[in-house]
């Protein structure tokens, strides 16, 4: 927090008011919720989640000052769809999006219409932070792991025409059509079906981002 507070004021001297704030840190421990070591547990709220807090603390204010700026939230589609092998992860991907959600409301209901938020919401990407996971076919055709390019390409899409709201790939958007027209354990027995929930089985991560074995 103290940091992002540091940064915020080297930033704004160095560059001036900042505008667009993306906040995209994120880590990925990988393991069963009984397996995660509590200060890995907690790590990973705090850079998935709170730290959004703690940027929007440091940036917004002069974007409502100025009624002007946008807001992006790299979230996950396990912000959307709880994931067996990620309750950690996927709750506090359940957090940014909630974050995201709220605050869009809060800026609509103080009139600062001229400050946008975008959520993006992507499934696995090739970036190596989610090694070993795996997409069921013929399901990966439509849900598959993406390049990273393919999904900054839309992402800067997304909040150049200002939308809320982007799921990545396309096929994403079932999910949420599901959720809502499925009883619980039809929803869940397709995604088992669609191998989401095996989807972490074979998961290796990047071993050189941090270490998972300590709290």
């Amino acid at each position: 927090r103290e940091l992002v507070k540091k940064l915020a004021v080297e930033v704004k001297q160095e560059l001036g008011v900042v505008t667009l704030l993306v906040n995209n840190a994120g880590i990925v421990s990988g393991k069963k919720i009984l397996d995660v070591p509590d200060g890995l547990a907690q790590k990973t709220f705090e850079v998935n989640c709170i730290s959004h807090i703690w940027m929007l603390k440091a940036f917004l204010p002069d974007m409502l000052a100025a009624n002007h700026g946008h807001v992006v939230t790299v979230a996950s589609q396990a912000g959307q769809i709880g994931v067996a092998g990620l309750v950690d992860y996927c709750a506090s991907k359940f957090g940014a999006v909630g974050l995201d959600e709220s605050l869009r409301m809060e800026l609509r209901k103080s009139g600062k219409t001229g400050v946008k938020t975008t959520c993006v919401c992507p499934y696995y990407i090739n970036t190596g932070m989610f090694d070993g996971v795996k997409s069921r076919f013929p399901f990966s055709l439509l849900i598959y792991i993406m390049e990273p390019q393919y999904v900054v390409d839309n992402m800067i899409s997304a909040i150049r025409t200002n939308q809320a709201l982007i799921m990545l790939p396309p096929g994403c958007y079932l999910g949420g059509i599901m959720r809502a027209v499925l009883p619980t354990a039809a929803f869940d027995a397709v995604t088992d079906l669609m191998g989401i929930n095996s989807s972490m089985d074979d998961f290796k991560g990047d071993s050189k981002s941090f270490d998972r074995t300590k709290a």
